[in-house]
């Protein structure tokens, strides 16, 4: 009996540029059920598109932070694929997010495809998994806030991680978990700032009222 070859599996790229050049309609369902196991990093890095845009749509960093915490928590507890609320998966995809997708989410994920590959694999183990759940979960609660300009750096650091478990990269795991808590060590020290600084102004109004 003739050893099988290993063939593997189509580029999500690929995918996903078939599934929005093809279908008329389509739900958050059908983007993930095309890409089987690997929807974690897949959706990761769809879900940060918008954190990229110099200027947000409004309340977009409150809808893709709670769903980034879903998904850390599913990581956390050993989830093969990601759950999605059934309201979410039977969501359609209007035509403009469709076109946005095909226009800028597919380049992405091919460049990601390009210079990401399956290294590092002993990185890519179960403890490590879970501690980049972690890191995502601080990311969400980062993108839930109210600080300016610290939407972009969090969204970054969760489309690494996710770069890294959709192509079991473990150089990519490690580096989007490295840049994540940097990003948290940066926010923690801009709310201490604030803290200071409203905590002086507070004792000069102090003594300025007799």
């Amino acid at each position: 009996m003739e050893p099988q070859e290993h063939v593997p599996p189509q580029p999500v790229s690929e995918v996903l540029d078939h599934l929005l050049a093809t279908e008329q309609q389509i739900t958050v369902g059908d983007v993930f059920g095309r890409v089987a196991g690997r929807g974690f990093g897949l959706l990761m890095i769809l879900l940060g598109l918008p954190m990229l845009i110099p200027v947000l749509p409004p309340g977009a960093s409150a809808i893709v932070g709670p769903i980034y915490m879903l998904l850390a928590f599913q990581l956390a507890v050993g989830f093969d694929r990601p759950w999605l609320p059934r309201w979410l998966r039977r969501r359609r995809l209007s035509p403009g997010t469709v076109e946005g997708l095909r226009r800028k989410g597919v380049p992405l994920v091919r460049r990601l495809e390009r210079y990401s590959r399956p290294r590092f694999r002993v990185l890519n183990n179960p403890v490590m998994v879970r501690a980049a759940a972690v890191v995502v979960l601080f990311m969400g609660l980062i993108l839930l806030s109210p600080a300016p300009f610290l939407n972009t750096l969090p969204a970054i650091a969760v489309m690494v991680i996710g770069a890294g478990l959709l192509r079991d990269d473990g150089l990519f795991l490690l580096g989007g978990s490295i840049l994540g808590v940097i990003v948290l060590g940066i926010f923690v020290a801009a709310v201490g700032l604030l803290v200071v600084a409203f905590d002086g102004l507070v004792k000069a109004l102090k003594r300025l009222i007799p």
